[in-house]
């Protein structure tokens, strides 16, 4: 079992990062084949592609991977339901974009040439829908080697089609090479779905009638009490992230700061300093992935004094995690961004931020027991105090802190939900409460 928990680490983690070394080179590649402007349009259009995303996925393949992973839920019924869940949210928000591209691209984006690559991303919010669904369903059935191989092709086939195409019709205006590169995001899930299918298909027998199926195990319900809370968060989340430099800005241009400044503060702060203190939390997405089948297990044969055990082992492996990186941000961060960013702006600003960055890490293991255990409401509750009380001190502390306020905002925003999920958490399986019932 252990063996088995360290190998998928080790290939998880190795994933990720050559995943992640695979995209920074896709934005190499495009900088390179995309003069400057290119470039520009296509940043302006990734906003409103991730905005499309969150709400065409609706949190269903995280639900997915949560309902796998227990036991107890017949694997067809969870594929089957979510499949049919996200055709419908899909089906909404391509409509959306059909009628109010055009709105979005000149009343919003102030750019008439956002028009087509908007127009372009259509095909990829189905394909990442059903990518995201087989994706979990690897991971919650703990197969996470033919994971990392589908995440490899994917990234391969995205880099090929768009060198080759973006070569091959570089005499195109830029619009169409921005929309080329749009494409090639389809052409990379549709490469990962195909392979992922293929092995899905050896495994699972998917021959009935979908029709007759969903009549008796159309399971919305527990779907819906996953993803809603899932949602809502990233939402609100992504409000404030949407927010939080219009607060500030206004604010502080009326405290006479002249407003280049403040962008440029804000762009060291955001681009460079929470940009690397956030590259190697990775790891926090392999250790949710890994722990979360563990715990739900742990629930559902009612081993509780196990349930308890890894949540001690995952907050320690969390925090050894986070070890090596606080220290060398902390001591070594003008070189990293330096590395990095070809830059020392922000030097100090990482330094203040690097220890008290570890209780993200810290958090992960706790969230992880809160899916297990069901908790989406007090989850929702803790997202929506965070997003709270981050907006309330960003009101008060801008005027005197300037542009720290948003390192700080942040840091207090990780503290409260900390504490909060450390009470959850707690109050579930440690209290007395809990132990009383666990005896009965």
């Amino acid at each position: 079992m252990k063996r088995k928990l360290i190998n998928s680490f080790i290939i998880l983690s190795g994933s990720t990062l050559i995943t992640k070394v695979f995209s920074v080179f896709n934005r190499m590649m495009l900088a390179r084949l995309l003069d400057e402007q290119g470039m520009a349009l296509y940043i302006l259009v990734i906003p409103t592609l991730s905005l499309c995303i969150t709400l065409a996925q609706f949190s269903i393949p995280s639900a997915v991977f949560r309902l796998i992973s227990n036991p107890k839920y017949n694997n067809k019924k969870v594929i089957i339901s979510a499949i049919m869940i996200c055709f419908t949210s899909c089906f909404i928000i391509i409509c959306g974009i059909i009628f109010f591209a055009k709105i979005i691209a000149v009343n919003f984006l102030k750019q008439d040439q956002a028009y087509l690559p908007l127009l372009t991303m259509i095909p990829f919010i189905p394909l990442v829908g059903i990518s995201g669904i087989i994706k979990n369903y690897y991971l919650g059935k703990e197969d996470v080697w033919t994971l990392s191989v589908a995440q490899l092709l994917e990234e391969v086939s995205r880099i090929v089609f768009t060198y080759i195409m973006i070569r091959s019709f570089s005499y195109l205006p830029i619009t169409y090479l921005v929309s080329i590169a749009i494409a090639a995001m389809s052409i990379g899930e549709l490469t990962s779905i195909l392979y992922l299918y293929l092995h899905l298909h050896r495994k699972v027998n998917v021959s009935y009638h979908p029709i007759e199926y969903l009549q008796e195990h159309f399971i919305l319900k527990d779907m819906m009490n996953i993803a809603l809370p899932l949602t809502g968060s990233r939402i609100l989340h992504s409000c404030y992230n949407f927010i939080e430099p219009i607060v500030l800005v206004t604010i502080l241009t009326r405290l006479q700061m002249n407003e280049t400044d403040i962008h440029l503060q804000y762009a060291i702060i955001s681009g460079y300093v929470i940009s690397l203190l956030v590259t190697p939390t990775f790891f926090n997405n392999v250790v949710l992935r890994l722990l979360l089948p563990i715990l739900n297990k742990d629930i559902a044969y009612r081993k509780y004094h196990d349930l308890r055990k890894h949540v001690i082992y995952g907050i320690v492996v969390c925090f050894l995690i986070s070890l090596p990186f606080t220290l060398l941000f902390y001591f070594f961060g003008d070189v990293c961004l330096l590395f990095m960013y070809n830059t020392k702006n922000g030097y100090e600003y990482l330094k203040y931020m690097a220890i008290p960055f570890t209780l993200f890490y810290l958090q992960t293991p706790l969230s992880a027991t809160l899916q297990a255990l069901n908790k989406n409401k007090e989850m929702f509750v803790m997202s929506t105090l965070e997003v709270i009380i981050e907006f309330v001190c960003l009101l008060i502390l801008t005027p005197r802190y300037h542009v720290l306020s948003v390192a700080m905002v942040m840091l207090i925003g990780l503290f409260t939900t900390l504490v909060l999920s450390a009470f959850y958490v707690y109050m579930a399986i440690y209290s007395k409460r809990s132990i009383e019932k666990e005896m009965r």
